[in-house]
């Protein structure tokens, strides 16, 4: 079996590394003579559509938060029942579907256990891809507007705990959420009135936690977000408060929030020395694709729980404990820290 790929940028290599962790994956596609694997219907070319011989495999990369987006896929793949959706996260609204699988296995990644054939075209990108990650040192020094002298000596810097992406609950993220969910925007506006843009330090994000567990809690409460609106926005205001924590334990750290151009310290052999920070996705429980990078490429990594099921959030939130949660997860992993000085 051959296996196409027609994917969204850079996302190719994911689920690459989905289908060679993942016997389950070219199990599902039985005695199919050729798979393909999209996760945007427009991206699928009209003559890869309708064949009998293949095997088609729609990647959900957010959870299923939407179930029909998975049926319009089938429609447009004109797949009948050779038809799988592979998810990154949430399955809980798939309904059992047996034709719903992860895309990536559960408990350790491990590469050796599948060795897929791909098409020509999709050969190409994926050794395209791989030549990314080689040449990405100079990409993030290219992108570190502001810091790129940290961003370079990253490279060679002894030992760091480091985390790249996106922390920090603030109104583009709100704006964003709002996005995903169908939701009116105008929320951002009011969380702006709220919102501590100065809160750098531990005890001042206390109190910005304190307020924006209670305006989310409202939320919820008054059905103008779900569960997952509210798991989400709580997963990154926990990001943050863990950031600042190490912060104050001196622990020498490179930091960099997505919102200042994209610092990529996943997709790349190097900055193995360096301690990763993982927080788990937003997408859901189980591996995702920056677990599958760190895995993939043997670095270090401390992993952080910060799940937890909307009404006991919400119930959290509503009653000032946001922190209460966040401390226990702290007392139970930071001996995992290394500690000095010299904060970035």
């Amino acid at each position: 079996m051959k296996i196409g790929m027609y994917l969204g940028t850079s996302k190719d290599w994911w689920a690459y590394l989905g289908v060679r962790s993942n016997p389950c994956v070219v199990e599902a596609a039985g005695d199919a003579k050729r798979a393909i694997v999209f996760d945007d219907p427009p991206l699928l070319p009209e003559k890869e559509r309708g064949l009998s011989a293949a095997h088609y495999f729609f990647v959900v990369w957010d959870g299923v938060r939407k179930p029909e987006q998975i049926e319009k896929a089938r429609a447009v793949a004109n797949a009948g029942t050779n038809f799988t959706a592979l998810v990154v996260g949430d399955l809980s609204r798939a309904d059992d579907d047996a034709s719903v699988l992860s895309l990536y296995p559960a408990g350790k990644m491990q590469f050796d256990r599948v060795r897929p054939r791909f098409d020509l075209r999709t050969w190409a990108i994926l050794f395209l891809a791989r030549v990314k990650g080689w040449l990405m040192p100079l990409k993030n020094v290219r992108q570190a507007a502001g810091k790129r002298w940290a961003t370079a000596s990253l490279l060679f810097a002894r030992p760091k705990v480091v985390f790249c992406g996106v922390y920090g609950l603030t109104p583009p993220a709100i704006a964003e959420l709002c996005d995903r969910s169908s939701i009116d925007p105008g929320l951002a506006a009011q969380y702006e009135s709220i919102w501590d843009g100065s809160a750098h330090n531990l005890e001042s994000y206390r109190a910005h936690l304190r307020r924006s567990g209670l305006f989310l809690a409202g939320l919820y409460d008054e059905s103008v977000i779900d569960g997952w609106f509210l798991q989400t926005a709580v997963h990154l205001l926990g990001r943050e408060y863990f950031i600042l924590k190490w912060r104050e334990t001196g622990a020498g750290m490179f930091v960099h929030n997505y919102g200042g151009g994209n610092i990529n310290v996943y997709t790349t052999p190097f900055y193995r020395q360096h301690l990763f920070l993982d927080f788990g996705s937003t997408a859901g429980p189980g591996n995702y694709p920056r677990l599958a990078d760190l895995s993939y490429f043997r670095k270090r990594y401390v992993s952080i729980d910060l799940r937890g099921e909307p009404e006991e959030l919400a119930a959290a939130a509503r009653n000032g404990e946001l922190e209460h949660r966040f401390e226990a997860e702290w007392d139970r992993m930071a001996g995992r820290l290394p500690t000095g000085h010299g904060a970035h």
